[in-house]
């Protein structure tokens, strides 16, 4: 198939090259036998049919984007302080050189996911003021400085004044998917050429379908970004138990995106769809994606939407089946009876299904960055208005809070002075701290920034920012000089705070698709 496909794009270009004007005159009209007219027949017939099939998926290469909206795919060989961006395009005979400050961002095709021995056993999400956002184990905390342990870059040291939050992981957080990379995996219905995938982003034509039977936990978090050409209309189900084609009457959630709305369904199989409520949503524009992020705790009953980091609606469906937990014998010993509720517990709701799907009826929609994960069902609630306290805010598992300041995390414990005294609280209990700010952040990036996003979602800005192919290096605002392996880096952020101007126009084909590529 990928020879047939090739072959057609040859045939492809060369009709399009031939059917420019040109100064050639046509050769006289040559006859020809009975059996040479049938076997050139069949080899335009076959050259029709190779022409007619879509390109499902191009060959990983790394894209630049600059400010201006234009893009070049290729290979990123170096960047410093002398050259800037040093890049390879395939047409240029010597590297192309780029200024920092008009560069956008750097997405690279290949990316290797973090090292598994050491990233399994992560503790702790760490958010600084800075918007940096790192995944690893707490090592100790004082009243200046924090100590944690990552995986990509071991033990580092930071001055606790840039830390906004630390959240402890709940044990089975996990992520189950992230991508796209390919349709390998993936059920696309009755219609698999509708999609295309091109710079690590699936464009979508009219009826695409694609769904997966991901296993989805009771507790989980789904995050994508998506954008449209025209009107938004896209059919995004979780917890379905219809993944090979898209069914209007499947069980599971059902989330209707449309331009500046979304409607929430349950279905019910035979019992046909249940309205659970609509919200408004931001309009994508061309050009701009939407961010957005649903967490589902079935245990709670509770669904939650988010749209470029804000919470746009929580629906509650007192529907989920809940576990059956059996009638005790009141003479039990407690730790028996215990143990029989987190049984049942551990077996979690009734789900109506485990799988996820998206569908779209019209064309012309981006889907990119899509991330399933574990989830430990605690609330949402923005760290910005809890940091208007003017203590810290401790939150424990069983939903309580604790105010006061944070002296000390160490040995598995907690130092909180409150004005009842000084508690000692066990980290067990602990699922989120949030540091009030001794000054007010700084509205001004530093000159030359560079955000780095890793393949686990974690983000590092740096200044100075070097690149040998082997290793990116840099200046942290929080740890000094750090590098880290190229292998592990998904996307180079240039200008936060810039976005990039509308894209050129596209020379709409068959479905709305490009037709010419750049």
């Amino acid at each position: 198939m990928e020879r047939a496909v090739k072959a057609g794009k040859v045939i492809s270009n060369q009709c399009l090259v031939r059917n420019r004007p040109s100064d050639a005159r046509p050769r006289p009209f040559q006859t020809a036998n009975h059996s040479s007219l049938i076997t050139n027949y069949f080899f335009l017939l076959a050259a029709l049919l190779l022409t007619a099939l879509p390109l499902r998926a191009q060959h990983a290469v790394d894209v630049l984007q600059l400010l201006d909206g234009s893009s070049l795919h290729g290979v990123l060989e170096a960047i410093g302080e002398a050259k800037g961006i040093r890049w390879k395009h395939p047409a240029s005979a010597a590297p192309i050189e780029f200024l920092p400050r008009n560069a956008h961002q750097i997405r690279f095709a290949q990316v290797a996911p973090p090292l598994a021995q050491s990233s399994a056993h992560q503790t702790c999400r760490f958010r600084f003021l800075n918007g940096d956002e790192l995944t690893g184990n707490l090592l100790s905390l004082d009243a200046t400085h924090i100590e944690l342990e990552t995986w990509f870059a071991g033990k580092l040291r930071a001055p606790r004044a840039g830390v906004q939050s630390l959240a402890f992981l709940a044990r089975g957080f996990a992520t189950i998917y992230d991508g796209p990379t390919g349709l390998g995996g993936w059920s696309t219905g009755p219609t698999p050429a509708a999609w295309q995938l091109r710079d690590g982003v699936l464009t979508g034509g009219a009826n695409a379908f694609m769904g997966r039977d991901l296993k989805l936990p009771p507790q989980s978090r789904i995050e994508f970004e998506v954008g449209a050409a025209a009107a938004l209309n896209l059919y995004v189900s979780l917890y379905t138990d219809s993944t090979e084609r898209f069914n209007f009457a499947s069980s599971g959630y059902q989330f209707h995106l449309g331009p500046g709305y979304v409607n929430l369904m349950r279905g019910q199989g035979q019992f046909g769809m249940q309205h659970l409520g609509q919200a408004q949503i931001p309009v994508p524009i061309p050009g701009r994606k939407l961010r957005v992020e649903i967490r589902a705790d079935l245990l709670a009953s509770a669904v939650t939407l988010l749209v470029d980091g804000n919470v746009i609606q929580q629906w509650n469906d007192p529907s989920v089946a809940k576990p059956a937990v059996p009638a005790l014998d009141p003479n039990l010993p407690p730790f028996v009876a215990e143990a029989v509720r987190d049984a049942a517990r551990a077996r979690g709701p009734s789900l109506p299904g485990t799988g996820i799907s998206f569908f779209m009826l019209n064309g012309g929609i981006d889907l990119s960055g899509i991330k399933v994960s574990a989830w430990d069902g605690r609330p949402i609630e923005p760290e910005a208005v809890a940091t208007n306290f003017t203590g810290h805010l401790v939150r424990l598992a069983n939903q309580d809070r604790a105010l006061g300041e944070v002296r000390a995390i160490r040995d598995g414990k907690l130092t909180l002075a409150a004005t009842a005294g000084s508690l000692e609280i066990p980290l067990t209990r602990v699922t989120h701290v949030i540091l009030a700010a001794i000054a007010p952040p700084a509205t001004n990036r530093p000159a030359g920034e560079m955000h780095a996003r890793l393949s686990s979602g974690e983000t590092l800005a740096l200044t100075q920012p070097r690149w040998d192919g082997r290793q990116l290096a840099g200046m942290s605002p929080h740890f000094g000089p750090l590098q880290l392996d190229t292998r592990w880096v998904r996307l180079l952020r240039f200008n936060p705070g810039r976005e990039p101007v509308a894209p050129d126009l596209l020379f709409p084909g068959v479905d709305g698709q490009q037709f010419f590529e750049r």
